[in-house]
C-alpha cells in the first residue's frame, strides 16, 4: 500500500466528536512516528492540536498494538511488518477558522488539527473518505480537495491529496451550503455559505469576480497551476477570520456582514469589510502560498519556525485588499482613505511603533503578535498595519520614480513566487534595487524595516496628491474624519469598555496621565470628581476640564477601593486626516473622481 489513508466521520454533533481512522503500510522494519502539527501554517502561533485528541489506538489484522506516546503531539507505533490501523477521537469546538468544529450545524475540519502525520510517508498520496456519520442526509461537504470518481461535487465521499502537505492545506465545510460560482480565466471559482440567512449569495460571487480580476492583475496571471478556487464562508453570530490555502480560503464572518437582499445596490461598512477579507486572502494564492520566506518551503509543524519577512507577506497583502475595493469602484476614494487614515491613526496612537521594528515584529510573532495581552499598545507593532503603510510610502516613492509597487510585485512573483524558491531575508530588497535602480530607496525601505522607525506618511501623500494632517483625538476611540467639538480635546491615556458598574480599564499606554498616576489595566473605575463613572459622565468631565486639571478617580483594583488623581494634559495629533488636493500619478490604478492634474501618462504601471 503506496499510501496512506484516513477516514473522518462526523460521529458525535452533540458532543462535538469527530471520529478519525488511519490506515497505513509500513516502510521497514523501524518503528513508526505518528505526529499532529502543532501549528497551521499562516497563523503563527503553537495551538497544540493534539490537546483535543482522545482514546488513540492501534492494531492490525493479528490483533492490538503497542503505540507509545513520545511527547505532546507524537507517539510510536510498534508494528508486525503488516498494514496498521490507528483510531482515535477529536473533540471539535474550537469557533475559529484554525481548527475543527463540528456541532448539529455545521463542521468544520482542518486536517492540520485532524490527521497525524506518518514520518517518512508524507510524500505519498493521501487519501480522505468523508463519513456522514450523525450529519443530516441534506448536508453537502465543500472542499479544495480533488475528489474520486465516484464521488459527486459536494458530497461525501472519498478525496485524495498527492502528499500530506497538500493534505494539511485544504479545509473542509460541511452542512446546509449555499453555493454561487464564477469563473475568471477559465478557471472556476466557488463562495460557499453555511449559516448564512436571508443574504444573496449570487450578489456576493457577483462582488468577488472583479476584487479576483483586479489582484489577478497585480501579479499578471492567475498561477498556473490553479484548476478552481473555494471561498469556504462559515457565518455565525459573532466572529471574524480567515486563512488562506492553496487553492481556497477558509473564513469567518458575521451574520449581517453578508448583504440585505432587499438593498441590492448597498455596500454597507460590514460588507466591504466581508470583501476586503476575500481579498485579502485571494491575494494569499500568490503572496504567501506560492511566494513565501525561504523558512517556509518546507513547513515544519513541530515547533516554531521563523521568518523576519511577514511584514512583506501580511502587510503588503493588507494594502492590496482595501486597494482593490478601490479600484473595482466598491469603495469610493473617500471611504478608501478613511479606512487608511484610521490604519495610520491606530499606529501614531500606539508607543509601539517606536519601540518594535517590523522585522522584530514578524520574527517575533509566535509569542508577541498573536498571544497580546493588556500591554501590546506599549509592546507589539502590527506587521499587518505597518507593513501595509509600508508599502503605502514604498508605492509613492516608485510612482516618483514613474514606477509603481504593482510592477514590483510582478518581478517578485517572477523571480521567486512562480517557481516556488522563496524569498531570503534580502530577495526583496534586492529586486527592489534592480527595479527601482536606487540604492537609497533600498536603504530608505531597510531602515523602514529594520528601526522602529517613523514611516514618511506625510510625504507619501503628497507625493500622490493627497494632503495628510493631523488633529486630536475626541475620545479615545476616535481616529478619522474631521473634528467636530472646537474645544481641545485631553488625554487620559487609558482604553477602557463599559460595564454596568463603571469603566473596565483595557490598556494604559506608556508615558500618558494615566500612566503617571498609576492606572492600570484591569482596574474598575467606579467614580470619576465625585461622579459615578459612566461614558457620558466621563466624556462630559473631559470637555469641561482644561489641561492641568485634576480629576479625582476612585476605582476597584481587586476588590479593593483605590483613589487616585489623574492630572489631564492637552491631547497629542495623532488621527490622521486626508484632503484630496490633485492626481500627480496613476496611483492607486484608477483615475480620481473630479481629480484635476497629471495623471502619470508616463508612468510604466
Amino acid at each position: 500500500m503506496n499510501e496512506v489513508r484516513y477516514q473522518l466521520e462526523l460521529a458525535d454533533l452533540a458532543g462535538h466528536y469527530l471520529d478519525v481512522q488511519l490506515e497505513l503500510m509500513p516502510q521497514d522494519d523501524a518503528a513508526v512516528c505518528l505526529t499532529l502539527p502543532a501549528w497551521i501554517p499562516g497563523s503563527y502561533m503553537i495551538r497544540d492540536f493534539a490537546r483535543h485528541l482522545l482514546d488513540i489506538r492501534a492494531q492490525d489484522q493479528a490483533g492490538p498494538l503497542p503505540l507509545q506516546q513520545t511527547d505532546k503531539q507524537s507517539w510510536q507505533l510498534q508494528h508486525r511488518g503488516s498494514a496498521v490501523t490507528v483510531q482515535y477521537r477529536l473533540y471539535a469546538f474550537d469557533l475559529s477558522v484554525r481548527a475543527n468544529y463540528l456541532c448539529a450545524d455545521i463542521a468544520v475540519i482542518n486536517p492540520a488539527a485532524s490527521c497525524l502525520q506518518v514520518i517518512g510517508q508524507q510524500h505519498l498520496p493521501h487519501w480522505v473518505q468523508v463519513k456522514r456519520g450523525q450529519a443530516p442526509e441534506h448536508w453537502q461537504l465543500a472542499t479544495g480537495l480533488p475528489r474520486a470518481i465516484d464521488t459527486a461535487p459536494l458530497q461525501f465521499g472519498f478525496y485524495r491529496a498527492a502528499n500530506y502537505a497538500q493534505l494539511i492545506d485544504s479545509p473542509l465545510l460541511a452542512g446546509k451550503l449555499d453555493v454561487a460560482s464564477f469563473v475568471v480565466d477559465n478557471v472556476p471559482h466557488h463562495l460557499v455559505l453555511c449559516g448564512a440567512i436571508a443574504t444573496d449569495v449570487q450578489r456576493i460571487a457577483a462582488d468577488l469576480l472583479p476584487l479576483c480580476q483586479a489582484q489577478k492583475q497585480v501579479f499578471g496571471a492567475l498561477p498556473v497551476d490553479l484548476d478552481e478556487y473555494w471561498f469556504l464562508t462559515w457565518v455565525v453570530d459573532q466572529g471574524y477570520g480567515g486563512l488562506e490555502h492553496r487553492n481556497s480560503t477558509l473564513l469567518l464572518c458575521n451574520r449581517f456582514d453578508l448583504p440585505n437582499p432587499r438593498l441590492a445596490d448597498e455596500y454597507t461598512e460590514d460588507y466591504q469589510n466581508f470583501l476586503a477579507l476575500c481579498s485579502h486572502e485571494y491575494f494569499h494564492t500568490w503572496w504567501v502560498k506560492r511566494a513565501r520566506p525561504t523558512p517556509y518551503l518546507d513547513y515544519q509543524l513541530q515547533a516554531e519556525q521563523y521568518s523576519t519577512q511577514l511584514w512583506l507577506y501580511e502587510g503588503f497583502t493588507s494594502y492590496y485588499d482595501d486597494l482593490s475595493l478601490l479600484r473595482t469602484g466598491i469603495l469610493t476614494l473617500e471611504q478608501y482613505l478613511t479606512g487608511l487614515a484610521k490604519t495610520i491613526s491606530r499606529l501614531q496612537r500606539a508607543p509601539a511603533n517606536q519601540r518594535q521594528s517590523l522585522a522584530d515584529s514578524s520574527f517575533n510573532a509566535w509569542t508577541r503578535f498573536y498571544r497580546q495581552d493588556e500591554n501590546a499598545v506599549n509592546a507589539v507593532v502590527s506587521y499587518y498595519a505597518k507593513g501595509a503603510l509600508l508599502a503605502f510610502c514604498l508605492d509613492a516613492e516608485l510612482q516618483q520614480l514613474n514606477l509603481c509597487l504593482d510592477g514590483l510585485m510582478q518581478l517578485c512573483w517572477q523571480q521567486f513566487g512562480q517557481n516556488e524558491s522563496g524569498s531570503a531575508e534580502d530577495s526583496f530588497f534586492s529586486l527592489l534595487l534592480q527595479y527601482s535602480q536606487s540604492e537609497a530607496l533600498v536603504k530608505k525601505v531597510q531602515h523602514w524595516v529594520q528601526d522602529a522607525a517613523e514611516l514618511p506618511l506625510v510625504d507619501a501623500a503628497l507625493a500622490l496628491g493627497l494632503e495628510l494632517s493631523w488633529r486630536q483625538p475626541e475620545h479615545h476611540q476616535d481616529q478619522s474624519g474631521q473634528k467636530v467639538l472646537p474645544l481641545a480635546s485631553l488625554e487620559p491615556g487609558f482604553h477602557y469598555e463599559v460595564k454596568s458598574d463603571g469603566l473596565l480599564l483595557t490598556a494604559v499606554r506608556n508615558d500618558t496621565p494615566a500612566h503617571r498616576a498609576g492606572l492600570s489595566s484591569g482596574d474598575l473605575l467606579i467614580a470619576v470628581g465625585q461622579l459615578k463613572a459612566t461614558e457620558p459622565t466621563f466624556r462630559q468631565l473631559l470637555l469641561r476640564a482644561a489641561p492641568g486639571d485634576v480629576l479625582c478617580c476612585h476605582l476597584f483594583r481587586q476588590q479593593r477601593l483605590v483613589q487616585l488623581d489623574l492630572q489631564l494634559e492637552a491631547a497629542p495629533q495623532t488621527v490622521a486626516v486626508f484632503k484630496v488636493v490633485a492626481q500627480r500619478t496613476s496611483w492607486p490604478g484608477v483615475f480620481w473622481s473630479g481629480a484635476v492634474g497629471p495623471v502619470g501618462s508616463e508612468n510604466q504601471c
